[in-house]
């Protein structure tokens, strides 16, 4: 297992395992699938502060993860939100979590101090990567998104990663 900066060569990876959750999975509140023209502009917008990392096995990108702004308010400039997403073909190998600390690795080392997981309630597994990370458990927020004809709630977890210089 290798994990690596994506590249524009992973955009097409990157949009079928996002599209793929989009269309069968509470994962993503999206509803519409993203193409790999979509992903290589969203990759090449990217600042160092909001990296996006690819994992590797067997020889093709098995999963990916990303920090990004959690707000444009400058305020929230060092709080970003995470999002992961595995293939479903190497599911429980601890692609996830490791795609995660890597993920927070790199946010040490950009100064972000707060990460924010807005996990989907269904999705038991995302809540015990997170929980088995050390993320805290924030709250809940009820019926705030809506798809496959039912209403989803959204549990928030965050981590502290650092206390950034105050001066």
């Amino acid at each position: 297992m290798l994990i690596r900066d994506a590249t524009i060569a992973d955009a097409g990876a990157i949009a079928s395992i996002y599209s793929r959750a989009v269309l069968t999975t509470t994962a993503s509140f999206d509803v519409e699938p993203v193409s790999a023209e979509d992903r290589e502009r969203w990759l090449k917008a990217r600042s160092p502060v909001h990296p996006v990392l690819v994992c590797e096995a067997d020889g093709v990108v098995a999963g990916w993860g990303a920090l990004s702004p959690y707000s444009e308010r400058r305020a929230y400039a060092a709080t970003v939100e995470l999002s992961v997403y595995v293939d479903e073909a190497f599911r429980k190998r601890g692609i996830g979590r490791s795609i995660t600390a890597a993920l927070i690795e790199r946010a040490e080392s950009a100064q972000i101090h707060v990460l924010l997981a807005r996990i989907c309630t269904e999705n038991t597994p995302s809540i015990e990567m997170v929980r088995a990370l050390d993320f805290a458990y924030v709250g809940t927020m009820h019926e705030v998104g809506r798809k496959f004809d039912r209403w989803l709630d959204v549990a928030t977890w965050e981590y502290i990663v650092c206390t950034p210089d105050a001066s």
